[in-house]
Formats: C-alpha cells, structure tokens, sequence
C-alpha cells in the first residue's frame, strides 16, 4: 500500500516537472526549519525555568542559611547561658563552701562540711578526709555517716606514707585493676575507682580528699573538687594550728594535764551545770608532802619525774566524766561531777595509795594530801568551794604533821635520845 502512495507521489512531481531528490531536500528543509524554531522555543522555555529555578534556588540557600544563622546563634546563645549557668552555680557552690568554713568553729566540722560539698559536687560518690597527724605519724580517716566503699578505712592503721597523693604531694586516681609501680595502700582498701586531692598549705601536706565511686569522674567534677580542697585547706590548717595553741595555753607541759586557767572555766562549768541538775559537785585539793625535799635531794628532774608520774595516776584513776588539773607547784586539782563528800573521801584514798605505789627512779614513795568540800554543802558558789577545799587540805597536811611527830616522839620515847652523829668537814 505504501508502495502506491510513493508510486503515485512520485508521479504526480513529476507532471509539475520536480524531481523526487529536490522535493525530498525542501521537506527536509522545511521539517529543519520547524525543528529549529520550536527548540528555540523550547530552549527558551528550559531558560525561563531554569532562571526561575535558580531564583527559587538561590531564595532557598538564602532562607536556609539565615535560618541556620538563627539557629546557630540560638544555640550559642542558649550555650552560653548554660555554661554561664554552671559557672554561676559552681561559684555558689564555692562562695557558700568559703562562708561555712570561715564560721566553723572546730577542724572537724570543717571537714564535715568539706566532704558534703564534695559529695554534692561528684553525685553518686563517697568521699573521706584523710587528717594527717604528724606528731604520731599517722593518718586518721574523717568520714560522712554513709561512707559506702569509704567504710573500709575506719578503724584501720593508716600512716602519711600509706596515701599515694599525700606521698607525692599530688592528685592521684587509681581504677580497679591497675598495674601501678607502687600501689596505694589507703585506695587498695577501697576497692573501687578512686580520686584522691592533696591538702597543701605553704607547700607542706597537712592531709587529703579522698573520692570513691563507681564510675570515674569528668573533669569538670575534678576541677571542682581540687579547687574545694585548695579552697579549704588554709582553713583547716588555720584551725588545727589554733586548737594547738589553745591546748597548748589551757594544758601543763610537763604533766600533761590542764593548768590552773583551765581548770577555773571547768569549775564554772561543772557549777553552772551542778546548779542545773541539783546534783553534788565535789572539789579535791591534792598537795605532794614534802616535795622540796625531793628536788633538794634527788634534783629538780626526779622532781619534775614525780609531778609526771602523779598526772598519770591521775589520768589512770578517775573517771571520764571527773576532771583533773595541775593547780600550781605540787598541788593538784580534781573536779568529781554527781559525787557527794563521802565518795570524794573515797576517790581521794584509792587516789592516795595509787600515789604511795608509784614507783620513781631513785625517789621513795612519796606521799600526798588531800582537801575535800562538796558543793551545795559546803559552798554555795565556786570560789567559797575551792577555799574550802584549801582549807581542808592545810588541816590534812596539818594533821599530818601532827601524827608524824607523835610517832617520832613515841619512838624517842621507847628508844630512849639518840645522839646525832657529828659529822665531818666533808659532811659525811
């Protein structure tokens, strides 16, 4: 069928006198010339689009970029805030651990205080303070009432030595597991992760935080405890030094004992509270007999021997509740709370022959007095009781004297005068 149509198209060009090859040429050129002018059409429609499509494009980057923008200052903004916040809270934090410290009236409610804030700042952690006590040599383990793994430390023998951060005068973690050089003997104890912070004033460790928990602690939560610590221990050694003093003010050196400034506060105490309770306060003056002759013959050192040796029976012999003191010289002091004069009588007594037992180098057994007056019966204020117990001391020591001659005189009686020896120039 094709066949005919071409036959007869063929035909017909050639009644108009036009060859087939030319007709075919002015078709193409004709199709060309359509082609041509619809892709420029179309190329300019794709143009338009693609304009448009680049506007929109490019609106598109610019909104997102300025919406990025926002968001990226918004979250620094919010960022900043935060950290602000933080730091905010940390100085509080800091500010109120400073406050606290400074109105703490003792080193031990200092160091409570310094283990709730590292508590507080490490959640989930126990922490302790290691106190270093030079003059033992030791270290004494202060922890919180839920010391968790901490509680291994209580009761054990800890020195300086046995703290790796007190050691080396540095910050020290351990991990369970750890292949150190030299372990640590406090941590070892713990077994769990620990951080240990040093207590340094004027380059000298007077002891050590010790943190214990599951998982170890950031650095921030670090910073905060080492910044705690180095906050701290001025205070701590500030009062440690001061109760040193004060002990040291309010205490005898050579017995140990409270001295006579001590001993008046405690009085007034254990007045003021006798007053309260309407209970029997007893006072006991105790005086060596004959204590010039022991520093004249045997030298003021047994003399200084002996004055020791009568603290410690002292220290030895009443209870925790009594008080003694070293009231001047040779005299001493006991305070008997709740006792009536016939217990002071028999406190005083089993106190006597304590004194006649101990034994001094090169000394004899020395003898002692003793003034008893009980308050309310024989006073009615401190001052009246301890003039009363003055005065039954000199009639004791009076008595004495008395009983001592008589027997002296009884034996010269019996044995007839003795003729002193003459001595020669060389006093033998």
């Amino acid at each position: 069928m094709w066949q005919a149509s071409v036959e007869g198209t063929i035909a017909r060009l050639r009644r108009l006198g036009i060859r087939p090859g030319a007709a075919l040429a002015i078709r193409q050129k004709a199709m060309m010339d359509q082609f041509r002018g619809l892709n420029a059409l179309y190329a300019g429609q794709v143009a338009v689009s693609r304009d448009r499509a680049l506007t929109i494009a490019t609106w598109l980057a610019a909104g997102a970029a300025a919406l990025l923008s926002v968001i990226l200052v918004l979250a620094g903004i919010w960022s900043a805030r935060r950290l602000a916040a933080r730091e905010s809270a940390r100085i509080r934090r800091q500010q109120e651990l400073s406050e606290l410290l400074q109105a703490s009236v003792s080193e031990r409610e200092s160091q409570e205080l310094l283990i709730h804030h590292v508590e507080r700042l490490a959640p989930e952690a126990n922490a302790a303070v290691l106190e270093r006590n030079n003059s033992d040599d030791r270290l004494e383990p202060v922890l919180s009432e839920d010391p968790g793994a901490l509680a291994a430390l209580a009761g054990g023998q800890l020195r300086p030595r046995s703290c790796m951060a007190i050691r080396l005068s540095r910050p020290y973690a351990a991990a369970p597991g750890d292949d150190s050089l030299v372990a640590c003997e406090a941590c070892g104890q713990i077994g769990s992760g620990v951080v240990c912070e040093p207590l340094l004033v004027g380059g000298q460790v007077i002891g050590s935080v010790l943190i214990a928990r599951g998982h170890p602690l950031n650095d921030a939560e670090r910073a905060d405890v080492r910044d705690s610590a180095f906050q701290a221990a001025p205070i701590l050694s500030n009062q440690r030094n001061l109760a040193l003093a004060e002990r040291r003010a309010a205490s005898d050196a050579l017995t140990g004992l409270p001295n006579r400034r001590a001993a008046d506060e405690t009085l007034k105490r254990m007045a003021a509270h006798a007053g309260r309770t309407v209970t029997p306060l007893s006072a006991a003056l105790l005086d060596l007999d004959h204590f010039k002759r022991i520093n004249d013959i045997h030298g003021h050192e047994r003399g200084d021997e002996a004055l020791a040796v009568v603290g410690q029976v002292l220290v030895a012999t009443i209870r925790t509740s009594d008080f003694a003191a070293r009231f001047g010289g040779e005299e001493f002091l006991l305070l008997l709370p709740d006792t009536d004069t016939a217990g002071a009588i028999e406190v005083c007594e089993k106190l006597r022959r304590a004194i006649q037992a101990a034994e001094i180098a090169d000394v004899p057994s020395i003898s002692a007095s003793f003034g008893v007056a009980t308050l309310p019966d024989d006073a009615a204020d401190p001052e009246t009781l301890l003039r009363r117990a003055d005065r039954a001391l000199y009639a004791a020591k009076a008595r004495g004297r008395q009983l001592r001659a008589g027997r002296r005189r009884r034996a010269a009686g019996r044995g007839g005068p003795r003729r002193r020896r003459r001595r020669g120039p060389d006093g033998r």
